[in-house]
């Protein structure tokens, strides 16, 4: 055996001993470690990190939703009511958003009474008043 050949052995024997459970937390090749990462996350779960300077919860969600693929979506395709919730003030304590997930940012911006719906087709977002609220809006402006 040569002198690199046993270093190398040297080596793995000291990783591998050092590593809890005797084995090398990374295989090593040819004196290299590999290193796995997890994939990028695009959808909802994705976590976002930001401060929000917006007015409204429409500029809110807008800001939030930029650089994650989302969009919000057009107010055609959006329920009738969501005019309700983009013209709410931002919430001053909710200004700092995350580190979260995406879909819970938006979850709990809208609160209890909207839920949040996704077209991951055409990646937007958007909102329904739930049933029992929508009840309680008809006939007032």
């Amino acid at each position: 055996m040569d002198r690199a050949t046993t270093a190398m052995s040297v080596l793995t024997l000291a990783a591998a001993l050092a590593a809890p459970g005797g084995a090398a937390t990374e295989p090593l090749h040819a004196g290299y470690a590999l290193i796995t990462e997890r994939p990028v996350t695009t959808d909802l779960a994705q976590t976002v990190y930001v401060r929000v300077r917006g007015r409204n919860l429409l500029e809110g969600l807008q800001e939030i939703l930029e650089g994650t693929g989302y969009r919000l979506a057009d107010a055609a395709a959006a329920d009738p009511e969501i005019w309700r919730l983009y013209v709410q003030p931002f919430p001053e304590a909710q200004r700092p958003v995350g580190p979260r997930a995406l879909g819970a940012v938006l979850e709990r911006l809208a609160g209890p009474a909207w839920r949040l719906v996704e077209d991951p087709v055409n990646r937007r977002v958007s909102f329904e008043l739930h049933r029992p609220c929508r009840a309680a809006t008809e006939g007032g402006p």
